[in-house]
């Protein structure tokens, strides 16, 4: 009997949404090569996420586990967002493909910013992406996923774009503490 468990397909359903974005975004964008390799490795996640079945150990079924192949599809997808800035994608925006199997979202870094302004921008973000994770985790229906991961991506590359301008508001000498 082959047993998927829920969390696994719940996983590829988020894959498989992430990759629609990705690809919906690569339409006119000038990193189109990228975007359409990031959501075939999404796809390809989503395809393992689908069809391994989950590991039985001394007769219990083990939920909590992601496939190897979906693992390194998912890790080199991380490494093209990561390496290709340009594409308007968050590295971090690929661990809410686990999150149902892991139960985590992403941790993001303190920016710690100097200034009040982006201080509270920070906070504005964190609660964003934190309302939209719990939206991602409560849906029930791809347009709830859908939506909740489209907020996330635009959420993730605001932080990231937030970030870079913390690091050289800080780094500025008045702003050294």
């Amino acid at each position: 009997m082959r047993t998927i468990p829920a969390t696994a397909l719940a996983a590829a359903a988020n894959a498989r949404a992430l990759a629609d974005i990705v690809r919906s975004r690569s339409a006119i964008h000038p990193a189109a090569e990228t975007l359409l390799a990031i959501a075939a490795l999404l796809i390809t996640a989503a395809e393992s996420l689908e069809t391994t079945e989950a590991p039985v150990m001394d007769g219990i079924t083990v939920t909590n586990t992601t496939p190897a192949e979906a693992a390194f599809a998912l890790m080199e997808a991380q490494a093209l967002a990561l390496d290709n800035p340009q594409a308007g994608i968050s590295d971090h925006v690929m661990y809410y493909v686990t999150a149902p199997i892991t139960r985590r979202a992403p941790e993001l870094p303190a920016l710690n910013p100097a200034s009040t302004q982006m201080a509270r921008q920070e906070i504005r973000l964190l609660t964003g992406i934190a309302l939209a994770a719990d939206a991602l985790k409560t849906s029930t229906d791809d347009t709830g996923r859908h939506g909740a991961l489209e907020n996330l991506v635009a959420l993730h590359r605001n932080f990231d774009r937030l970030a870079a301008a913390v690091a050289v508001d800080n780094a500025r000498p008045c702003n050294r503490r």
